[in-house]
């Protein structure tokens, strides 16, 4: 899978989203624990499936509670139900460590390259 390297070194990949009709680009967040943190308008655009609301530890280490919805990806040709965590209307859409399990992340500053392998 590959991805682009924004000029402020920012690494996006583009993942499909089944039910939402696009690809949805992603900033690789590898300090987010989760698969997928989404903007609630987003969530609602794509009408995803309220899963639960559930304490979520932020970085700075305070707790919010999150609403937990449920989307089907294609990560590397195979489809997999995966819970997003909702954030604010107009946030990053973040892909985190949970996605990233089992997988070798290279960021080419050279060519402005994100490249994921499964290993």
């Amino acid at each position: 899978m590959k991805g682009r390297l924004a000029s402020d070194h920012t690494p996006y990949v583009t993942i499909e989203m089944l039910g939402a009709g696009v690809g949805r680009e992603f900033v690789v967040d590898t300090g987010f624990s989760g698969s997928l943190y989404l903007p609630e308008d987003k969530i609602a655009d794509w009408n995803l499936l309220f899963i639960t609301s559930a304490p979520i530890v932020l970085a700075n280490q305070s707790i919010v509670i999150a609403d937990v919805f449920e989307a089907t990806v294609v990560w590397f040709s195979i489809e997999h139900r995966v819970p997003v965590i909702a954030g604010p209307s107009g946030c990053d859409s973040l892909l985190g460590m949970e996605l990233l399990e089992g997988c070798r992340i290279d960021l080419d500053r050279v060519v402005g390259e994100v490249r994921i392998d499964q290993l």
